[in-house]
């Protein structure tokens, strides 16, 4: 004869004993490990030296197998419009051109001549802060020789003897 179980008869299945749910535990050391390499690739794809010179949009400059790197001292940038020195503008290009050949530019004399004024004057509280008579020249390859030239002979009319070109390194 069959007798069905009680799970049968009463047609309830019998009550489990449910375990408490458990703590979610993190793994700290794959997530170290994994944030360790993003810090490598992302330390490994900046520069270490960083930009010393920015160069405006509106410029091209020359290209040149030069590996020496720039250093930091004011910017003249010459475009097709204007000389600027450290940004400001200073005077119009075309009025340059127009000047005699070996004639300095006043207007980017006496900009020189308060910049060299104020680094002399830093340099009295801070030997780091002196005048060093460097300066770096941006111009673009469309300029005529004879405007850098006078911007040349008027850096070293002032004491700014120390001329570096910025050019852009073929790879």
């Amino acid at each position: 004869m069959y007798f069905p179980s009680d799970e049968e008869a009463t047609g309830l299945r019998p009550k489990v004993e449910r375990k408490p749910p458990t703590t979610f535990s993190l793994k700290l050391t794959s997530l170290i490990d994994m944030f360790t390499l993003i810090l490598v690739f992302l330390l490994k794809s900046f520069s270490a030296e960083g930009e010393i010179m920015t160069v405006t949009e509106d410029l091209r400059l020359p290209e040149s197998t030069s590996t020496k790197k720039p250093v930091v001292a004011s910017i003249v940038a010459i475009n097709q419009e204007f000389i600027l020195l450290d940004g400001a503008q200073v005077v119009e290009t075309g009025t340059v051109l127009n000047l005699p050949p070996d004639a300095k530019i006043p207007e980017l004399r006496d900009a020189l001549m308060t910049k060299r004024t104020l680094a002399e004057g830093l340099g009295q509280v801070d030997e780091m802060m002196d005048f060093t008579g460097k300066i770096n020249i941006q111009a673009d390859k469309n300029i005529p020789y004879i405007i850098i030239k006078k911007i040349m002979m008027t850096c070293g009319s002032v004491g700014y003897n120390d001329i570096m070109l910025a050019v852009m390194e073929i790879e």
